[in-house]
């Protein structure tokens, strides 16, 4: 996100979005190491790459016009981190779709985002959700935890 964006987005100045943006790079320069990188990596190869391989092609990265490279490299930036938060989702379904095929009591209804919406017998509720977490947690292997809450309710709003 540009000052600009920031300062748009907040309702301050764009001078104030800097400042803020510069505090945030210089406590965290690993962040900038990152989108440094990773911006470089995709002009090279013209595309990035999830953590499972997936690619995502980036043509305007050598476009003539300007908006059209920035959204390009900002996409460049966002889309291994959020592709593979997509990848890691999809596995996590594919799995707990299987576990749950046999049973009679549970069953997935759907994805939201990065959540898993079942409908449970509530006679089975806290095995599902014990075997729930245990399965998205396994999704993937990263070098920080997976961390995975499970709620329940009567409906996805109350299951939050």
């Amino acid at each position: 996100m540009s000052a600009f964006g920031l300062a748009r987005q907040l309702g301050i100045g764009r001078g104030e979005a800097q400042a803020y943006m510069n505090r945030y790079f210089e406590r965290y320069p690993g962040v900038r190491t990152y989108m440094d990188a990773i911006r470089a990596q995709a002009q090279r190869d013209g595309y990035v790459e999830t953590l499972f391989g997936r690619r995502l092609y980036l043509d305007d990265l050598k476009s003539r016009d300007a908006a059209r490279r920035a959204g390009a490299e900002r996409a460049a930036v966002n889309a291994p981190m959020q592709g593979t938060a997509a990848d890691i989702i999809k596995r996590a379904m594919i799995t707990v779709d299987a576990w749950l095929a046999p049973r009679a009591d549970a069953n997935l209804l759907m994805q939201v985002h990065d959540e898993l919406v079942l409908e449970v017998e509530l006679r089975a509720l806290e095995e599902i959700k014990a075997g729930l977490v245990a399965r998205m947690q396994a999704a993937a292997e990263l070098a920080v935890p997976l961390l995975v809450e499970a709620g329940h309710g009567a409906n996805w709003g109350q299951a939050h």
